[in-house]
């Protein structure tokens, strides 16, 4: 079997680079997912949070260019990918007062539309929010959240409609430089047979650093560590759509679902204390109570209905692929040798959000030799060798 880009990592990511590459014409690509279907791995998850919220100013413009894909996804694809339109507030702390009212002038200057507001205009859009727990609240009207395994699916099928090949149960198992007719190319041994490859694409998030072990790189620094999300299911007059809220003093994201379901996670990675490194296929996946009462406690204090009325209905752990900087690596191999092999990883929490952007920017490198819509190279893997790392206003990994 044989392609011209060969994309290891069938979740959102992978999905995404599939069907934009194919829109551009490289339709002789396999998208090959270790698991029973596409977004079996940690996509599958994802709270799925769309929003534009990001300190720096390239990041950001990754994410209103996504945020635009996910409003018109349907009409784009022609299949669904569950996008609702709830708006975020953001409510910060005297620590966090700062970097969120100069985040906000960066956010207008780029065209994406954020605001500084009033407690009373806070309690008009969500009036259950206890506004007397934040110094400084902020609005962000486009954001919302999709359905991450309906939205990789999307991307798959589409893919494969115009040509791609989408092969599931396919683990890649070792990768080796070849010659073809006279060209470098690669054999790529799966656990469903070899597979040769005139380019790859490496966009299997926590799964990268065992990879990347096998190929001898060690110039990405990739940490899969556990994030772990509590559901709740919401009372009556909680009910419906609500804005999602980031809830700086308790270092929390909170996202109401649907009608009645509630998630919270974590907007905090503690690379230094807690994060402690885990094997994605060997974790324990269950939520300790200290989590579980440390997350309830911030969500009582903000939405105080939920401590009074919510329930309890479950937790789950997933794993994220961090990075020293908690900002994804995009970039192709070529000083390890190993030239047309491309990789996008080390997303940090931000994968689902800017995915459709990340398929834009890994096709367009791999067709036209550069990604030249705005300056990607901040991404690029050597940061790391050369301490560039891309710094963030918050002390909170997963707001970047």
């Amino acid at each position: 079997m044989a392609c011209d880009v060969l994309i290891v990592g069938g979740g959102s990511t992978g999905s995404s680079i599939a069907y934009h590459l194919a829109t551009r014409g490289i339709t002789n690509s396999i998208l090959v997912e270790k698991g029973e279907q596409i977004a079996s791995g940690q996509t599958s998850k994802s709270t799925a949070l769309v929003r534009t919220h990001y300190s720096n100013p390239v990041v950001a413009h990754m994410a209103a260019k996504s945020l635009q894909f996910f409003e018109n996804f349907e009409r784009i694809i022609g299949r669904n990918c569950g996008f609702q339109l709830t708006g975020l507030i953001l409510g910060a702390d005297a620590v966090a007062e700062k970097a969120l009212s100069e985040n906000v002038v960066m956010l207008r200057e780029l065209g994406i539309e954020s605001k500084t507001i009033d407690k009373d205009h806070a309690l008009a859009l969500e009036p259950h929010l206890n506004v007397g727990a934040f110094s400084l609240l902020v609005f962000e009207p486009k954001a919302g959240y999709a359905e991450p395994s309906l939205t990789a699916s999307a991307f798959s099928s589409k893919a494969e409609e115009l040509g791609a090949r989408v092969l599931t149960r396919t683990q890649v198992l070792a990768i080796e430089k070849i010659q073809r007719g006279g060209e470098n190319v690669y054999a790529v041994d799966t656990s469903m047979g070899q597979i040769e490859a005139k380019k790859i694409v490496i966009a299997n998030g926590v799964w990268s650093k065992k990879l990347f072990e096998k190929l001898g790189i060690n110039s990405i620094p990739i940490k899969p560590v556990r994030h772990p999300v509590v559901v709740y299911k919401r009372p009556n007059e909680y009910s419906g759509r609500r804005p999602l809220i980031f809830d700086f003093p308790h270092k929390a994201y909170y996202k109401p679902e649907g009608n009645r379901l509630f998630y919270a996670g974590s907007l905090e990675l503690e690379l230094d204390t807690d994060a402690r490194e885990v094997d994605p296929d060997n974790y324990s996946q269950d939520v300790t109570f200290e989590e579980i009462e440390k997350l309830t406690a911030g969500v009582s204090e903000c939405i105080p209905v939920m401590g009074e009325s919510g329930t309890f209905t479950g937790s789950y752990t997933g794993v994220y692929d961090i990075t020293p900087d908690e900002q994804p690596v995009i970039d192709e191999l070529s000083e390890e040798g190993y030239e047309g092999v491309y990789c996008l990883v080390g997303l940090s929490g931000h994968g689902f959000k800017l995915c459709p952007e990340f398929g834009r920017i890994i096709a367009a490198m791999i067709i036209d030799g550069k990604f030249n819509d705005y300056d990607v190279s901040i991404f690029e893997r050597k940061r790391f060798s050369q301490n560039k790392l891309i710094k963030s206003k918050y002390a909170l990994g997963t707001i970047g």
